[in-house]
């Protein structure tokens, strides 16, 4: 018998193509459900440390009786019992321009033991050196607020150095800020910047708090009438109470 070759027929190019397309979506949709059941996963934890963290809130409120002060405290500010009584047992070293003097009342009314210093026109680069003055004399408490930013944009150059003074084991409470000014964006990411990359420097968000609330602000849009000054300190003592519980 005549041997004949056997020759294999070239398989069609069409359905080369198409099966490659269905190889390659598989793979996406099988990497889209991981992706997809991991942000779910971490959805789902972030959900339930929000819930544990909120019974552990209700739990301490509960258990609070607030003095006839700190009573009056917490209706004016609208704050919670823990609220009032994190602040008030808070001893904090606050260090700012001028709308901190505008506020100096109400944050020595709310941190009843408080030492506040503003400035008319202060500026971030003068912070180092005040920084270094107080904890030299022994006067810079655990807990620092910062107000600086309505005058011009701090640099990281006296960021640094400020973290240097204060070191790792005090807090900074650094609060960003709302001026009709061309630095205030810049100032606010600086802020945000540094809250994110050190563990003991906490961003109280006064621009977040004060949107939509023009009537809080004098005629310059700087400084705060009463009602502002009210919301101001009422802001920093929620923010401070949600780090320290």
């Amino acid at each position: 018998m005549p041997k004949h070759s056997l020759k294999k027929k070239p398989m069609n190019r069409s359905l080369l193509l198409s099966l490659g397309a269905i190889i390659v979506v598989g793979l996406l949709m099988f990497t889209v459900g991981k992706v997809s059941q991991g942000n779910q996963s971490h959805v789902s934890a972030t959900r339930s440390a929000k819930q544990t963290k909120k019974a552990k809130v209700a739990k301490l409120n509960a258990k609070i009786h607030l003095t006839k002060r700190e009573k009056k405290i917490a209706a004016h500010y609208k704050l919670t019992k823990l609220e009032t009584r994190t602040a008030s047992k808070t001893s904090i070293t606050a260090i700012g321009d001028s709308v901190m003097i505008d506020v100096k009342p109400d944050i020595k009314r709310v941190f009843h033991p408080s030492a506040v210093s503003g400035s008319v026109g202060r500026q971030f680069y003068s912070l180092p050196g005040i920084v270094r003055q107080l904890k030299a004399r022994g006067h810079l408490a655990k807990y620092i607020v910062i107000n600086l930013g309505i005058n011009g944009p701090p640099t990281q150059h006296d960021i640094n150095s400020v973290l240097k003074t204060v070191g790792k084991k005090r807090q900074i409470f650094w609060i960003n800020t709302r001026v009709p000014r061309h630095w205030q964006n810049t100032t606010n990411r600086m802020i945000a910047r540094n809250a994110k990359k050190h563990s003991n420097v906490h961003l109280v968000n006064w621009y977040k708090a004060s949107k939509g609330h023009k009537g809080w602000y004098a005629s310059d849009r700087v400084h705060l009438d009463l009602t502002g000054e009210k919301y101001y300190a009422r802001t920093l003592a929620k923010r401070v109470s949600e780090v320290l519980n």
